[in-house]
């Protein structure tokens, strides 16, 4: 899967599933997988000012980046260093399947 397909899948997951954040002008939206190794996690929150996404691991942030630029090499980071909880392929395939 390249960067502009993930993008494609991310983007399309936020149209469907974000919720307002209160103010009207943030909104989020996240998806986690679970396998027996634990659980990841990434956030998309998007207001007037930029993109913000957020990687955890077993409900623990370990990353914060801003917009698509900071995404891809956060992304690349995120799973090799939890490649035990965190699968590129798999993530985003459980995404795609949701939209």
């Amino acid at each position: 899967m390249d960067n502009q397909e993930i993008k494609e899948i991310f983007e399309g997951f936020f149209q469907k599933y974000k919720k307002t954040e209160g103010d009207d002008n943030t909104y989020t939206a996240f998806w986690s997988e679970r396998n027996p190794e634990g659980s990841a996690e990434i956030v998309m929150v998007r207001c007037p000012a930029d993109t913000t996404f957020k990687f955890f691991i077993n409900g623990k942030k370990v990353d914060e980046v801003k917009e698509w630029e900071g995404f891809f090499p956060a992304l690349d980071k995120f799973s090799k260093k939890y490649n035990k909880v965190f699968d590129t392929e798999s993530f985003f395939s459980g995404m795609q399947e949701m939209t």
